[in-house]
């Protein structure tokens, strides 16, 4: 049931920030941006269970706007953009870039992804390796310590 919260959380916010840049901006119509947000959600899976799992939230949002980018930009032609789809492309996945940051820690909360930290540990080992600087000579000279 989670999974269903949020693919509905994702969805609708992919699509309100992709009609404010594609839609307001770049007059894209509603279907067209509800076509590229449909396949943009498939990258629910990829980026927010799979890589966010796996790494950390700076690597899974780097992923994503990269994905985002790739995948609009080819989306963007086969909707029959006439602009300048890399620009397009570009801002639309810096957005939603934005965007994943705080979605990626809402996702981390719901699941519980928190990973314990790899330990680097340092074992001291503390040994003598010297002589005493002033040995004492006599042992009635021992009480006073």
């Amino acid at each position: 049931m989670e999974h269903v919260k949020l693919i509905m959380i994702k969805y609708f916010a992919t699509f309100v920030l992709l009609y404010l840049v594609l839609g307001i901006a770049y007059g894209l119509t509603t279907s067209q941006i509800f076509f590229v947000s449909l396949i943009s959600l498939a990258l629910y899976f990829l980026g927010d269970l799979f890589i966010l799992d796996q790494t950390n939230n700076f690597i899974a949002t780097f992923s994503d706007v990269v994905i985002n980018f790739i995948v609009i930009y080819l989306l963007l032609d086969v909707v029959g953009f006439a602009g300048d789809r890399l620009i397009a492309a570009f801002i639309s996945s810096i957005v939603l870039g934005f965007y994943e940051i705080f979605f990626h820690l809402y996702v981390t909360e719901e699941f519980s992804y928190e990973h314990e930290p790899i330990s680097i540990g340092r074992y001291d080992y503390l040994m003598e390796l010297s002589e005493e600087f002033e040995p004492f000579i006599d042992d009635e000279e021992d009480d006073y310590y």
